[in-house]
Protein backbone atom coordinates (compact mmCIF):
# COMPACT_ATOMS: atom_id res chain seq x y z
CA UNK A 1 0.00 0.00 0.00
CA UNK A 2 1.39 3.08 -0.52
CA UNK A 3 0.63 5.60 1.91
CA UNK A 4 0.67 9.44 0.95
CA UNK A 5 1.89 12.34 3.41
CA UNK A 6 -0.71 15.25 4.17
CA UNK A 7 0.78 18.15 4.49
CA UNK A 8 0.14 19.84 7.94
CA UNK A 9 -2.20 23.21 7.96
CA UNK A 10 -0.47 25.72 9.31
CA UNK A 11 -1.79 27.90 12.07
CA UNK A 12 -3.96 30.91 10.73
CA UNK A 13 -1.70 33.54 12.76
CA UNK A 14 1.15 31.57 11.35
CA UNK A 15 0.16 32.13 8.23
CA UNK A 16 -0.46 36.09 8.29
CA UNK A 17 3.19 36.13 10.10
CA UNK A 18 4.28 35.12 6.77
CA UNK A 19 2.20 37.12 4.88
CA UNK A 20 2.86 40.42 6.89
CA UNK A 21 6.49 40.63 5.05
CA UNK A 22 5.31 40.06 1.64
CA UNK A 23 2.38 42.62 1.43
CA UNK A 24 5.59 45.10 3.22
CA UNK A 25 7.65 44.47 1.01
CA UNK A 26 4.53 44.99 -1.93
CA UNK A 27 3.57 48.16 -0.30
CA UNK A 28 7.28 49.82 -0.23
CA UNK A 29 7.46 50.30 -4.13
CA UNK A 30 3.99 51.57 -3.86
CA UNK A 31 5.09 54.53 -1.67
CA UNK A 32 8.52 55.26 -3.66
CA UNK A 33 6.79 55.73 -6.52
CA UNK A 34 4.23 57.81 -5.39
CA UNK A 35 6.30 60.84 -5.50
CA UNK A 36 7.61 60.21 -8.86
CA UNK A 37 3.74 60.33 -9.67
CA UNK A 38 3.37 63.43 -8.03
CA UNK A 39 6.56 65.52 -10.12
CA UNK A 40 4.37 65.60 -13.26
CA UNK A 41 1.89 67.96 -11.08
CA UNK A 42 3.75 70.96 -11.32
CA UNK A 43 3.41 71.24 -14.78
CA UNK A 44 -0.34 71.20 -13.91
CA UNK A 45 -0.71 73.87 -11.21
CA UNK A 46 1.23 76.17 -13.92
CA UNK A 47 -1.49 74.90 -16.97
CA UNK A 48 -4.40 76.98 -15.83
CA UNK A 49 -2.92 80.51 -16.06
CA UNK A 50 -1.52 79.32 -19.33
CA UNK A 51 -4.90 76.96 -20.26
CA UNK A 52 -7.87 79.39 -20.73
CA UNK A 53 -7.10 80.75 -24.06
CA UNK A 54 -8.93 84.67 -23.87
CA UNK A 55 -9.63 87.21 -26.68
CA UNK A 56 -7.19 89.75 -27.87
CA UNK A 57 -8.95 92.40 -27.01
CA UNK A 58 -9.44 91.00 -23.41
CA UNK A 59 -5.65 90.49 -23.03
CA UNK A 60 -5.62 94.48 -24.02
CA UNK A 61 -7.57 95.51 -21.37
CA UNK A 62 -6.20 94.10 -18.73
CA UNK A 63 -2.68 94.82 -19.75
CA UNK A 64 -4.49 98.34 -19.75
CA UNK A 65 -5.44 98.02 -16.61
CA UNK A 66 -2.65 96.39 -15.04
CA UNK A 67 -0.53 99.59 -16.62
CA UNK A 68 -3.17 102.12 -14.82
CA UNK A 69 -2.87 100.19 -11.39
CA UNK A 70 0.69 100.63 -11.88
CA UNK A 71 0.93 104.14 -12.99
CA UNK A 72 -1.64 105.54 -10.60
CA UNK A 73 0.73 105.69 -7.70
CA UNK A 74 3.01 107.23 -9.35
CA UNK A 75 0.49 110.08 -10.60
CA UNK A 76 -1.17 110.41 -7.27
CA UNK A 77 1.90 110.48 -5.57
CA UNK A 78 2.64 113.93 -3.66
CA UNK A 79 4.76 116.24 -5.35
CA UNK A 80 7.62 118.49 -4.15
CA UNK A 81 6.27 122.58 -3.67
CA UNK A 82 8.07 124.52 -5.52
CA UNK A 83 8.77 128.01 -4.48
CA UNK A 84 6.53 130.53 -6.40
CA UNK A 85 8.21 133.62 -8.08
CA UNK A 86 6.32 136.69 -7.10
CA UNK A 87 6.11 139.74 -9.21
CA UNK A 88 7.08 142.95 -7.03
CA UNK A 89 4.18 145.45 -7.78
CA UNK A 90 4.93 147.86 -10.21
CA UNK A 91 3.82 151.57 -8.88
CA UNK A 92 3.90 154.75 -11.05
CA UNK A 93 6.29 156.80 -10.30
CA UNK A 94 5.78 160.18 -10.25
CA UNK A 95 8.16 162.23 -12.26
CA UNK A 96 9.17 165.52 -11.19
CA UNK A 97 7.33 167.50 -14.05
CA UNK A 98 3.97 165.28 -13.24
CA UNK A 99 4.49 166.59 -9.70
CA UNK A 100 4.61 170.17 -10.49
CA UNK A 101 1.58 169.68 -13.01
CA UNK A 102 -0.29 167.73 -9.68
CA UNK A 103 0.90 170.88 -7.53
CA UNK A 104 -0.58 173.59 -10.01
CA UNK A 105 -3.81 171.32 -10.10
CA UNK A 106 -4.27 171.36 -6.51
CA UNK A 107 -3.31 175.16 -6.11
CA UNK A 108 -5.84 176.23 -8.69
CA UNK A 109 -2.84 177.61 -10.53
CA UNK A 110 -1.84 177.63 -14.62
CA UNK A 111 1.55 176.26 -16.15
CA UNK A 112 3.34 176.99 -19.29
CA UNK A 113 4.41 174.40 -21.43
CA UNK A 114 7.87 173.91 -22.99
CA UNK A 115 8.06 171.10 -25.40
CA UNK A 116 11.51 168.57 -25.86
CA UNK A 117 10.76 169.29 -29.63
CA UNK A 118 10.24 172.95 -29.51
CA UNK A 119 9.93 173.27 -33.71
CA UNK A 120 6.78 170.78 -33.37
CA UNK A 121 5.19 172.12 -30.29
CA UNK A 122 5.51 176.22 -29.61
CA UNK A 123 5.31 176.88 -25.99
CA UNK A 124 1.61 177.80 -24.35
CA UNK A 125 -0.01 178.44 -21.53
CA UNK A 126 -1.99 175.28 -20.18
CA UNK A 127 -4.64 175.07 -17.46
CA UNK A 128 -4.29 171.54 -16.11
CA UNK A 129 -7.41 170.31 -14.80
CA UNK A 130 -6.79 166.05 -14.62
CA UNK A 131 -3.87 163.85 -13.90
CA UNK A 132 -4.03 160.62 -15.33
CA UNK A 133 -1.54 157.76 -15.29
CA UNK A 134 -2.44 155.58 -18.29
CA UNK A 135 -2.34 151.36 -18.17
CA UNK A 136 -1.73 150.94 -21.96
CA UNK A 137 1.34 153.40 -22.51
CA UNK A 138 2.51 153.76 -18.73
CA UNK A 139 2.92 157.39 -19.30
CA UNK A 140 1.11 160.25 -16.91
CA UNK A 141 -1.18 162.50 -19.13
CA UNK A 142 -2.58 166.01 -18.11
CA UNK A 143 -6.15 167.05 -19.43
CA UNK A 144 -7.20 170.83 -19.35
CA UNK A 145 -7.76 174.24 -21.32
CA UNK A 146 -4.72 174.91 -23.91
CA UNK A 147 -5.10 178.78 -24.01
CA UNK A 148 -2.83 178.29 -27.76
CA UNK A 149 -6.31 176.72 -29.25
CA UNK A 150 -8.62 177.65 -27.04
CA UNK A 151 -9.82 173.97 -26.64
CA UNK A 152 -9.33 171.44 -23.99
CA UNK A 153 -6.77 169.38 -24.83
CA UNK A 154 -4.48 166.27 -23.80
CA UNK A 155 -0.80 166.40 -23.34
CA UNK A 156 1.61 163.88 -22.41
CA UNK A 157 3.95 164.33 -19.84
CA UNK A 158 6.58 162.71 -21.31
CA UNK A 159 7.51 164.98 -24.27
CA UNK A 160 7.52 167.95 -22.21
CA UNK A 161 11.05 169.38 -21.00
CA UNK A 162 9.61 172.44 -18.51
CA UNK A 163 7.07 172.98 -16.58
CA UNK A 164 7.00 176.49 -15.00
CA UNK A 165 4.43 178.36 -12.93
CA UNK A 166 2.43 181.51 -14.08
CA UNK A 167 2.17 184.15 -12.12
CA UNK A 168 -1.35 185.42 -11.84
CA UNK A 169 -4.39 184.50 -14.69
CA UNK A 170 -1.67 184.81 -17.55
CA UNK A 171 -1.64 185.72 -20.45
CA UNK A 172 -4.80 184.75 -23.47
CA UNK A 173 -6.53 184.39 -20.64
CA UNK A 174 -10.63 185.07 -21.38
CA UNK A 175 -13.07 187.66 -19.42
CA UNK A 176 -15.05 188.47 -18.09
CA UNK A 177 -14.76 186.32 -14.96
CA UNK A 178 -15.79 186.57 -11.26
CA UNK A 179 -13.05 187.52 -8.71
CA UNK A 180 -11.37 184.59 -7.00
CA UNK A 181 -11.63 182.61 -9.91
CA UNK A 182 -8.92 179.84 -9.80
CA UNK A 183 -6.37 180.22 -12.93
CA UNK A 184 -7.19 176.86 -13.76
CA UNK A 185 -10.56 176.82 -14.53
CA UNK A 186 -11.09 180.42 -16.82
CA UNK A 187 -10.89 179.07 -20.03
CA UNK A 188 -13.83 177.20 -21.09
CA UNK A 189 -15.65 176.78 -18.14
CA UNK A 190 -15.76 180.27 -16.24
CA UNK A 191 -13.69 182.66 -18.39
CA UNK A 192 -16.34 184.32 -20.67
CA UNK A 193 -19.85 184.67 -20.99
CA UNK A 194 -21.60 181.99 -18.67
CA UNK A 195 -23.67 179.25 -20.72
CA UNK A 196 -26.62 177.43 -18.56
CA UNK A 197 -27.29 174.10 -19.95
CA UNK A 198 -29.94 171.70 -19.16
CA UNK A 199 -29.99 168.16 -20.53
CA UNK A 200 -32.03 164.55 -20.00
CA UNK A 201 -29.26 161.71 -20.09
CA UNK A 202 -30.67 158.25 -20.71
CA UNK A 203 -30.17 155.51 -18.20
CA UNK A 204 -27.59 153.98 -19.77
CA UNK A 205 -25.21 156.78 -19.06
CA UNK A 206 -26.66 158.06 -15.55
CA UNK A 207 -24.31 155.81 -13.65
CA UNK A 208 -21.02 156.12 -15.79
CA UNK A 209 -21.65 160.21 -15.42
CA UNK A 210 -21.93 160.00 -11.42
CA UNK A 211 -18.60 158.04 -11.21
CA UNK A 212 -16.62 160.21 -13.63
CA UNK A 213 -15.34 163.58 -12.24
CA UNK A 214 -17.50 166.66 -13.02
CA UNK A 215 -16.69 167.77 -16.60
CA UNK A 216 -18.41 171.90 -15.73
CA UNK A 217 -18.50 174.01 -12.70
CA UNK A 218 -21.58 173.59 -10.67
CA UNK A 219 -22.50 170.38 -12.27
CA UNK A 220 -25.51 168.38 -10.89
CA UNK A 221 -27.17 165.31 -11.81
CA UNK A 222 -31.05 165.29 -10.25
CA UNK A 223 -32.60 161.14 -10.71
CA UNK A 224 -35.56 161.53 -12.86
CA UNK A 225 -38.38 158.65 -13.49
CA UNK A 226 -37.89 155.59 -15.70
CA UNK A 227 -34.20 155.71 -14.57
CA UNK A 228 -33.25 159.01 -16.15
CA UNK A 229 -31.77 162.15 -15.09
CA UNK A 230 -31.46 165.61 -15.47
CA UNK A 231 -28.26 167.35 -15.74
CA UNK A 232 -27.30 171.19 -15.62
CA UNK A 233 -23.97 173.37 -15.54
CA UNK A 234 -22.67 175.79 -16.27
CA UNK A 235 -19.92 176.97 -18.95
CA UNK A 236 -18.44 179.28 -20.86
CA UNK A 237 -17.34 177.77 -24.65
CA UNK A 238 -20.34 176.28 -26.81
CA UNK A 239 -17.42 173.75 -28.66
CA UNK A 240 -16.77 172.41 -25.55
CA UNK A 241 -20.62 172.00 -24.40
CA UNK A 242 -21.53 170.38 -27.80
CA UNK A 243 -18.19 167.47 -27.99
CA UNK A 244 -19.38 166.95 -24.42
CA UNK A 245 -23.09 166.84 -25.18
CA UNK A 246 -22.19 165.07 -28.49
CA UNK A 247 -20.66 161.78 -26.74
CA UNK A 248 -23.28 159.90 -25.36
CA UNK A 249 -24.82 160.23 -28.95
CA UNK A 250 -28.80 159.40 -28.60
CA UNK A 251 -28.47 159.03 -25.17
CA UNK A 252 -28.72 162.47 -23.86
CA UNK A 253 -31.22 165.75 -25.03
CA UNK A 254 -30.42 168.73 -24.73
CA UNK A 255 -33.19 171.08 -23.27
CA UNK A 256 -31.79 174.45 -23.42
CA UNK A 257 -29.90 176.60 -24.74
CA UNK A 258 -31.09 176.37 -28.22
CA UNK A 259 -28.07 177.96 -29.89
CA UNK A 260 -26.71 174.36 -28.12
CA UNK A 261 -29.88 172.51 -29.90
CA UNK A 262 -28.97 174.03 -33.36
CA UNK A 263 -25.16 173.33 -33.28
CA UNK A 264 -26.11 170.10 -32.48
CA UNK A 265 -28.27 169.05 -35.23
CA UNK A 266 -26.07 170.96 -37.54
CA UNK A 267 -23.03 168.67 -36.70
CA UNK A 268 -25.44 165.71 -36.94
CA UNK A 269 -26.90 167.03 -40.61
CA UNK A 270 -23.37 166.91 -41.41
CA UNK A 271 -22.73 163.15 -40.18
CA UNK A 272 -25.51 162.19 -42.31
CA UNK A 273 -23.92 163.90 -45.07
CA UNK A 274 -26.23 166.58 -45.93
CA UNK A 275 -25.41 170.07 -46.63
CA UNK A 276 -25.32 171.98 -43.34
CA UNK A 277 -27.44 175.18 -44.65
CA UNK A 278 -30.91 173.57 -45.88
CA UNK A 279 -31.43 173.44 -50.09
CA UNK A 280 -32.64 176.35 -51.93
CA UNK A 281 -36.77 175.91 -52.68
CA UNK A 282 -36.57 174.34 -56.37
CA UNK A 283 -39.49 175.97 -58.92
CA UNK A 284 -42.22 173.68 -60.30
CA UNK A 285 -40.65 172.52 -63.37
CA UNK A 286 -43.04 171.88 -66.30
CA UNK A 287 -45.10 168.01 -66.64
CA UNK A 288 -42.94 166.19 -69.08
CA UNK A 289 -44.97 164.96 -72.08
CA UNK A 290 -45.82 161.54 -71.81
CA UNK A 291 -44.13 158.54 -74.05
CA UNK A 292 -45.78 157.31 -77.70
CA UNK A 293 -46.65 154.27 -76.86
CA UNK A 294 -44.41 151.84 -79.30
CA UNK A 295 -46.16 150.02 -82.09
CA UNK A 296 -46.13 146.34 -81.79
CA UNK A 297 -44.50 143.77 -83.77
CA UNK A 298 -46.28 141.75 -86.51
CA UNK A 299 -46.53 138.34 -86.03
CA UNK A 300 -45.05 137.75 -89.39
CA UNK A 301 -41.67 140.01 -88.37
CA UNK A 302 -39.00 138.01 -86.20
CA UNK A 303 -37.74 141.38 -84.41
CA UNK A 304 -39.31 144.93 -83.71
CA UNK A 305 -38.78 147.79 -85.79
CA UNK A 306 -35.85 149.35 -85.70
CA UNK A 307 -35.89 153.11 -83.61
CA UNK A 308 -35.48 155.93 -86.30
CA UNK A 309 -31.78 157.48 -85.57
CA UNK A 310 -32.16 161.73 -85.12
CA UNK A 311 -31.09 163.55 -88.14
CA UNK A 312 -28.08 164.97 -86.30
CA UNK A 313 -26.45 161.53 -86.23
CA UNK A 314 -27.19 160.93 -89.56
CA UNK A 315 -25.22 164.18 -90.56
CA UNK A 316 -22.42 163.98 -88.00
CA UNK A 317 -21.76 159.87 -89.46
CA UNK A 318 -19.29 160.25 -92.82
CA UNK A 319 -21.06 158.96 -96.17
CA UNK A 320 -19.77 156.27 -97.32
CA UNK A 321 -17.17 154.59 -95.64
CA UNK A 322 -18.12 151.68 -93.68
CA UNK A 323 -18.09 151.92 -89.70
CA UNK A 324 -15.47 149.99 -87.84
CA UNK A 325 -15.65 147.05 -86.75
CA UNK A 326 -13.79 145.83 -83.44
CA UNK A 327 -12.55 142.69 -82.62
CA UNK A 328 -12.38 141.34 -79.14
CA UNK A 329 -9.62 138.74 -77.91
CA UNK A 330 -11.06 136.64 -74.93
CA UNK A 331 -8.77 134.75 -73.12
CA UNK A 332 -8.99 131.75 -71.52
CA UNK A 333 -9.65 131.68 -67.70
Amino acid sequence: MSVTKIPRKKPVSAAMEEEKPATKAKAAPVKKAAPKKAEPAEPKAKAPAKAPAKPRAAKGAAVAKTAELVAEPVLSAPKEPQPVAKKAPVTPVLTPLAQAVLTAICEGRAVEFIFADADANAPRTFEPRHLTFDALSQAWYVWGWDRRYNAERHHCVDLLAEVNAVEGVGRAAQGPYAEGTPANQIGGWLGGEPIHVKATLLKQWVFAVKQAPPAFPNFKVEDQGDGQALISFTATDLRAIARWAMQFGDGVQVLEPARLVDRIKQVGAVWAGRDRLPAAAVAPSKPSPRPEPTPEPRRHEAHPPREARPEREREETPKGKPGKVEIIRFDRL
